[in-house]
């Protein structure tokens, strides 16, 4: 073997054993600090709130990739067409950089030499149930239509295996969803790996995050930027702040 092949077959086996160097691969420079944590978890439930453009699709792909080479099947579930069309998209942008051979490809689904699949599909539960997957990527969780009921359509799917997880993945939405109850709810014990990002804490954002805090109002700054969960999402003024402001006591009477 060539001095050159050597080396390139050494940099492919770190980037097998190693996802954080499979991931800076992939980007073409080194990953935020989450993404290593993300990537590289154990867990076999992952749930990441993160702001938007901070990276969160990348690493759904990465970790798409890393389960076509372990030749496991993915289900990637979106709240739309489109995203399903842009997931794959990602994912067969980083399989080129791999030695994998994707032997079937479509908008929706990829299928290589090591016996993966990659599906990814809409939320809609009629149109996810039937599969079976060791891995299960929610993208934008919080915005999934009828979330609880995708949701019980979608867990029966993931085997039990012991390298079998699920992600979910989203910007919040309020407070009245599945994916906000992650984190509402989140227990010491109950074995979710939580990663929360917010746009003021990665550099490289700093100045969309600077541009986005003078025309956004305060509200949606906090849900899309600050990651925060404020009651609905939606109004300007966050509604938890009114309810705090208010009072029980009656006005006294002259």
């Amino acid at each position: 073997m060539a001095f050159d092949e050597f080396t390139q077959w050494c940099q492919d086996l770190e980037r097998r054993l190693d996802p954080a160097a499979q991931m800076a691969h992939f980007l073409g420079g080194p990953p935020d600090p989450w993404q290593v944590e993300a990537v590289t978890s154990r867990a076999q439930t992952i749930a990441l709130r993160v702001c938007r453009q901070a990276g969160k699709s990348e690493v759904l792909s990465a970790l798409g990739v890393q389960e076509l080479q372990a030749g496991g099947t993915t289900i990637a579930l979106c709240p739309a067409e489109r995203q399903v069309r842009e997931l794959v998209r990602k994912v067969a942008g980083h399989l080129r950089k791999t030695d994998l051979i994707v032997e079937r490809a479509t908008q929706s689904e990829i299928e290589c030499n090591s016996g993966g699949r990659f599906i990814a599909v809409p939320a809609s539960g009629a149109t996810i149930r039937g599969y079976s997957a060791t891995q299960i990527l929610v993208d934008e969780c919080a915005y999934i239509p009828n979330d609880e009921e995708t949701i019980v359509a979608l867990l029966p799917m993931l085997g039990d295996g012991p390298n079998c997880r699920i992600v979910y993945a989203s910007t919040p939405a309020g407070k009245n969803n599945f994916f906000a109850r992650l984190f509402l709810n989140a227990r010491p014990a109950d074995g979710i790996h939580r990663i929360v990002v917010s746009g003021e804490s990665i550099p490289r954002l700093a100045t969309r995050v600077a541009r986005l805090k003078q025309q956004l109002s305060p509200t949606r700054y906090r849900q899309e930027v600050c990651v925060e969960m404020l009651s609905d999402g939606l109004g300007y003024f966050d509604l938890d702040l009114i309810g705090r402001a208010t009072s029980d006591v009656k006005a006294l009477q002259l």
